[in-house]
C-alpha cells in the first residue's frame, strides 16, 4: 500500500498531447498539486505534456517503478498489466472501465488481469475506478481534473465504491473545514477491497478517522474484525440498501434477513458508525472532532425560541435528555445581568439579551454548575452582529479547549455568515441543528462503544468453537429438536411413530394432551397439508387422527414416502417469540430474534446479530424488538425468564459456529414463560452437498 499512497515514482499510461485526453488530466493533477517524485508518461505517440515526454512503450522508462497509473481501452489492460511485471513495476492503478461492470467479455478480461497480476505479485487498484489522492504527499491521481484550492489537508480518509461519490467527499470535508489527508476510488475491487485499504489507513499516521462509501461488503467478518480493534473512528455510507438477493420460503429467518439489516447489525456490534446520506456522515464526522460525549444529558441554549423547540424535538429523537435547570443555577445566570428575562427552563431561551460575551459566560456557567454530558448553543444572527457572533465562536472554542468538554456549536448567520466560520476554529461549525445533535449522538456512540469493547471478548479472544456435529443428510423436525436440545435450548418432550399405531403408542409416554405433527423430508410447511393436530387427549384419538393425517399428507405429496409422526406434549403460556439463524454469504452466521406470531408475520419485529454473540449482544437484541414490553409482563402479566432467553440466543450462536452445514435454521416459536424458555417446533436446513 505505501508505494500506491506514497509512490517515488510514477508512470502514466495512456497519455497524448490531445486537450481532451483523460490520462493527461492524471498529469495535470500531480504537477497542479506539487508532486515531487519522479514522473513519465506513456502514449502511442510521442510528445510532451507539462513538460514531461511522452515515449510510445515501456521499454523506455526505468525498471521497478513504483506506481503505473492505466487509462487506456479495456482490451489494452491485460497486456500493459504484462508488461508492467516484466519491468518490475508491481503497483498498478486501472482507472479504465468495460469490465465485469460492463459485460460478460470484460469480466473475462478482468479476471485475466487478476491471472497476469498473480504471476507476477501485483497489487491493483480498480479497474473502473477515479483512484487515489494523498495530499499528505501531494499525489492527485483522478483524470478528473481537480483544483488544489478546493481541498483541505485535514485527518479524514475516504474509502469510495464510487469514483464520483469519493470527489463529493473529499469536497465535502474540505467545505466544512475538516479536510481530507488520503481518498482512493476502489472501482470493481477485483484485486483491492475495503478491507485491505481500510487495515492500512488505520495504522496511517495522517489517518484520524475513515470514512468508507460501500454498495456492497464482499468480506463482512474481516470489515467487522478490522473495526473491533481499531482505535480510529469508522464511518461507512452504505448504499444499494434492498435485499441482496430472492426470499427463500423455506425458513423466516432467511425472508427477513435481507443484506441491509445484516449490514446494520453487524456495524453496531463492530462499532461502525452507520451514516444514511452525504451530509449525515459529514455532520457524524464532525461530531467526532468534539471531546467525547459519554451520556445522554444535554443543555440547549438558544438565543431563539423557535430553534429552541426545533432543537428540543430533534434532541428527543437522538435520544438525548433535556433535564430541568436547578433554581441556584437559574440564580447564578441571573445575576449576570440585571433584568429578569430569562425563564429557567431547559432549553434555555436568551432571545432578548444581545450581549454575545455573556453568551459564552453562560456556557460557562452552564458547564460548571450543571456538568452535563453535552452543550447545544444555538446562535441565530443578523448581517450587522458579525463581529460579536465570530467572537462567540472563538470564546466557545477557547472554552472546549479548556474544559474538554462537547460543545456543539450551530450558527444561522444571515448572508451566508455562518460559513465563513467553517475551518477557522478547533471545534466544527454546524449549520443546522439536526446536524448539530446528530455529530454529538455520533460522539456519545463511539464513546459507548469503546467502552463497552474494553470490558468485552473479541472474537478471537473468546473460546474455542467445538467441531462439527454430523447430520442427517436431510433435517426433519424431530432431528431439528434434538440438535436444539443438544445445545441447550429446552423443547417440550416429544417422541416419534414410524406408524399410526406406534404414534399412539409413544403419546403414552408423555403427559396428555399432545399435538400430532407430520414429518417428512418432503413435508416443509407441515400447516400447509394438514400436518398439525392440536389437542389429542388420549391414545385412541392419536392413533385415529394419524391415520387421517397420513391420507391427507400423501394425497397432496405422493412421494412421501418416509412420512413419520411426531407426537408432541402440548405446552402454553408465556409469549411466542422466534429464534433463528442464517448463514450470510458476506458476514457468516447471523442470529435472528423476534417476537413471535403477528409480530413476526406482519410487522417484521426481529433484531439481528452476527455469531458468535456476547452476552452484550442477546441483551440488546431483545431490547431492540419494538414488542419488548411482552416480555417485560405486560397488563400485570409476569415478566419472561430473560435470562433464560439469552442463554437460549446464546446457544443458537454456538450452534451455529460449530455447524458449518447448517444454512438457516427456525425455532418458531419458542415459549418465553415467568419459568424458562421451551421450543416447540424447530425447522433446519443444510448447506448443498459439494459435488
Amino acid at each position: 500500500m505505501q508505494r500506491i499512497f506514497y509512490p517515488q515514482s510514477i508512470v502514466v499510461i495512456g497519455v497524448s498531447e490531445k486537450p481532451d485526453n483523460l490520462a493527461r488530466a492524471i498529469v495535470a493533477n500531480l504537477r497542479n498539486f506539487g508532486y515531487a517524485g519522479d514522473l513519465y508518461a506513456v502514449g502511442r505517440e510521442r510528445g510532451e505534456v507539462f513538460g514531461i515526454p511522452i515515449v510510445p512503450s515501456l521499454d523506455e522508462v526505468p525498471d521497478g517503478l513504483d506506481l503505473a497509473v492505466i487509462l487506456v481501452p479495456a482490451p489494452i489492460v491485460p497486456g500493459l498489466m504484462e508488461q508492467c511485471g516484466r519491468k518490475g513495476i508491481l503497483r498498478v492503478v486501472i482507472e479504465s472501465g468495460g469490465f465485469s461492470e460492463f459485460s460478460e467479455e470484460g469480466r473475462r478480461l478482468e479476471e485475466q488481469l487478476k491471472e497476469i497480476a498473480r504471476r507476477w505479485g501485483i497489487r491493483f487498484v480498480g479497474p473502473n475506478c477515479i483512484s487515489v489522492v494523498n495530499l499528505d504527499a501531494r499525489v492527485c491521481l483522478p483524470f478528473a481534473p481537480i483544483r488544489p484550492d478546493t481541498l483541505r489537508f485535514g485527518p479524514v480518509s475516504v474509502v469510495a465504491q464510487s469514483g464520483g461519490v469519493s470527489i463529493t467527499y473529499a469536497g465535502m470535508f474540505s467545505a466544512v473545514g475538516l479536510g481530507v489527508n488520503k481518498v482512493v476510488s476502489i472501482g470493481n475491487k477485483a484485486d483491492l477491497d475495503e478491507a485491505d485499504y481500510l487495515a492500512y489507513l488505520l495504522e496511517d499516521p495522517g489517518t484520524r478517522m475513515v470514512c468508507m462509501y460501500l454498495e456492497s461488503v464482499d468480506d463482512g467478518r474481516g470489515l467487522m474484525e478490522l473495526a473491533r480493534r481499531s482505535e480510529k473512528p469508522i464511518i461507512v455510507h452504505k448504499a444499494n440498501r434492498g435485499a441482496a438477493g430472492e426470499s427463500i420460503a423455506r425458513s423466516h429467518t432467511a425472508a427477513l434477513a435481507n443484506d441491509d439489516r445484516i449490514v446494520g447489525a453487524a456495524f453496531r456490534q463492530a462499532g461502525i458508525l452507520r451514516a444514511d446520506s452525504f451530509r449525515d456522515a459529514v455532520a457524524v464526522a464532525q461530531g467526532l472532532t468534539l471531546p467525547p460525549v459519554k451520556g445522554d444529558n444535554l443543555v440547549v441554549i438558544s438565543r431563539s425560541g423557535g430553534h429552541a423547540v426545533i432543537a428540543a424535538d430533534t434532541v428527543e429523537k437522538y435520544g438525548f435528555r433535556l433535564a430541568p435547570l436547578p433554581e441556584d443555577f437559574v440564580r447564578a445566570v441571573r445575576a449576570l445581568f440585571r433584568a429578569d428575562v430569562i425563564a429557567p427552563t431547559n432549553p434555555l431561551d436568551l432571545g432578548v439579551i444581545f450581549d454575545f460575551d455573556l453568551y459564552a459566560r453562560i456556557v460557562e456557567q452552564v458547564l460548571r454548575m450543571l456538568k452535563p454530558d453535552a452543550v447545544l448553543l444555538v446562535n441565530t444572527y443578523s448581517h450587522t452582529e458579525v463581529e460579536g457572533a465570530n467572537r462567540l465562536a472563538e470564546q466557545v472554542d477557547a472554552i472546549v479547549r479548556e474544559t474538554g468538554m462537547p460543545v456543539a456549536f450551530c450558527a444561522y448567520g444571515e448572508g451566508g455568515a455562518a460559513r465563513a466560520l467553517l475551518g477557522k476554529l478547533s471545534i466544527p461549525i454546524f449549520l443546522d441543528i439536526e446536524d448539530a445533535v446528530r455529530g454529538l449522538a455520533a460522539s456519545r456512540e463511539w464513546y459507548r462503544w469503546r467502552a463497552r469493547r474494553e470490558g468485552a471478548a473479541v472474537w478471537a479472544d473468546q473460546a474455542p468453537f467445538g467441531p462439527a456435529r454430523p447430520l442427517p443428510p436431510e433435517m426433519t423436525t424431530d432431528h431439528a429438536l434434538a440438535l436444539c436440545a443438544e445445545y441447550g435450548i429446552p423443547v417440550a418432550p416429544w417422541a416419534v411413530g414410524e406408524t399410526p399405531d406406534l404414534a399412539a403408542l409413544a403419546a403414552e409416554i408423555l403427559d396428555y394432551p399432545v399435538v400430532l405433527k407430520a414429518i417428512s423430508t418432503r413435508v416443509v410447511h407441515k400447516s400447509d397439508v394438514g400436518g398439525v393436530v392440536l389437542g389429542l387427549t388420549d391414545q385412541e384419538a392419536v392413533r385415529r387422527e394419524a391415520e387421517a393425517m397420513r391420507a391427507r399428507v400423501l394425497r397432496q405429496i405422493p412421494d412421501a414416502c418416509d412420512l413419520r409422526f411426531l407426537v408432541q406434549q402440548m405446552v402454553g403460556g408465556g409469549v411466542e417469540v422466534i429464534l433463528g439463524g442464517k448463514r450470510d454469504p458476506s458476514f457468516g452466521p447471523v442470529v435472528m430474534f423476534g417476537l413471535g406470531g403477528i409480530h413476526v408475520e406482519v410487522f417484521e419485529d426481529v433484531a439481528f446479530r452476527v455469531a458468535p454473540l456476547t452476552r452484550a449482544d442477546a441483551e440488546e437484541m431483545i431490547a431492540e424488538v419494538r414488542g419488548r414490553k411482552l416480555l417485560e409482563g405486560a397488563r400485570g402479566r409476569p415478566p419472561a425468564d430473560r435470562e433464560a432467553l439469552v442463554e437460549a440466543i446464546l446457544a443458537l450462536s454456538r450452534l451455529l459456529m460449530e455447524n458449518p452445514s447448517v444454512a438457516d435454521i427456525d425455532i418458531n416459536p419458542l415459549l418465553a414463560r415467568p419459568d424458562g424458555v421451551v421450543a416447540v417446533d424447530a425447522r433446519v436446513s443444510l448447506e448443498p452437498a459439494a459435488p
